[in-house]
């Protein structure tokens, strides 16, 4: 028994105990939180399961504070081993704050990070009974994660066989949420007419499953669509819808996106003034929850509104500040000549606009 930290026998508490107390342990800061594990019951299944469960409701939302805490509970029952339920429970909530701690790093653009909290969850939820389902869900997390890195034919190919598996799971939610990788390649291969039937179809059955999050998705998605193809009207509903339900359910990731769409539709309808309104709206949105990848791929869309605009000052400064967490964060490894491009440009104060455009070519995008 080296190396296992043990513990006396506790009663068991109920799902509306762990919920409370996860809540309660979450109010606590990190810092202080190890040290008072006891007395928050940090070692129970049903607070473990509720903080879980609020920490991924929360991804969308708070995706950098999310990841510090998914780190800090991982860390807590890595080492030293705690003994947690009475059969793999420990190993499971390794696996899931394993994936929790993954997803955060894909929102936030750190991929490399993601990969290695990806193959963290793997390695435990191998040692978990009736594992399918969680093997699912971190399939879906790295399929997503092929599809930001613009791997269309793989993501076009695997698609399918992840919704057949979460079928026969009758995962329902999880199935369709795969129908949006397969819409969102379609977008990026130039198929509107087809990404828009299926954008309408995951709308469909959102609303037939009471699914919010994932019908504000589907609404968000087609009023980007909708804007790339001039259809004011069409966006503007969709746009209308999308916040509504954006704001209901506090996802300021979805506002900030529906803005970026609304800048996508002002843009294409020649109002670029009232586009960088709406995409300053959007930047304001990302940053104020830590997801400066977002804001850096805004400050070169707004850049090159800027150029249409006559501001090739501002247009400057708005690709300087967005370079270096381009760099840091290595958002582009498939640009990499576009940003060499870019940069050798705006050295010598004359922006090449192509490789700026191709460059914002890789943000310009809904995701699910």
């Amino acid at each position: 028994m080296a190396g296992r930290l043990l513990r006396f026998p506790t009663k068991p508490i109920s799902s509306d105990e762990g919920a409370a107390a996860a809540r309660a342990a979450l109010e606590v800061p990190i810092e202080s939180r190890e040290i008072r594990a006891f007395a928050l019951q940090l070692e129970e299944p049903e607070v473990l399961l509720g903080i879980c469960g609020i920490l991924r409701s929360e991804l969308e939302t708070a995706p950098d504070k999310v990841l510090r805490e998914a780190e800090f509970f991982y860390r807590f029952l890595e080492q030293p081993k705690r003994s947690i339920g009475i059969l793999d429970e420990r190993e499971f909530f390794l696996g899931e704050t394993a994936l929790v701690a993954g997803t955060a790093c894909r929102l936030l653009y750190r991929r490399e990070d993601a990969r290695r909290w990806f193959d963290r969850s793997e390695a435990w939820f191998r040692h978990t009974v009736n594992s399918v389902a969680d093997w699912a869900r971190l399939s879906y997390q790295r399929l997503a994660l092929r599809l930001e890195e613009r791997e269309f034919e793989e993501v076009r190919e695997l698609v399918p066989l992840l919704i057949e598996s979460f079928e026969k799971l009758d995962m329902r939610e999880e199935a369709l949420k795969c129908r949006f990788l397969e819409g969102i390649v379609l977008m990026e291969l130039d198929q509107p007419t087809r990404a828009l039937e299926t954008f309408r179809r995951i709308r469909s059955g959102a609303r037939a499953m009471g699914n919010d999050q994932l019908l504000a998705t589907a609404l968000t998605n087609l009023a980007q669509l909708h804007a790339g193809l001039g259809e004011a009207e069409e966006a503007l509903d969709a746009s209308r819808h999308a916040l509504l339900v954006w704001r209901r359910l506090n996802n300021r990731v979805g506002v900030a996106k529906v803005h970026w769409g609304m800048g996508d539709l002002l843009r294409v309808k020649g109002q670029p003034s009232s586009a960088v309104e709406a995409y300053r709206e959007a930047q304001k949105e990302f940053a104020e929850i830590g997801m400066r990848g977002d804001v850096a791929a805004l400050q070169l869309v707004v850049a090159d509104l800027l150029l249409d605009l006559g501001q090739d000052d501002a247009a400057r400064r708005e690709i300087v500040a967005a370079l270096p967490a381009i760099d840091e964060m290595q958002m582009v490894p498939e640009g990499v000549a576009a940003l060499a491009l870019l940069r050798e440009s705006v050295r010598g104060r004359r922006i090449d606009r192509v490789a700026l455009r191709e460059l914002h070519g890789y943000f310009d995008r809904s995701e699910s």
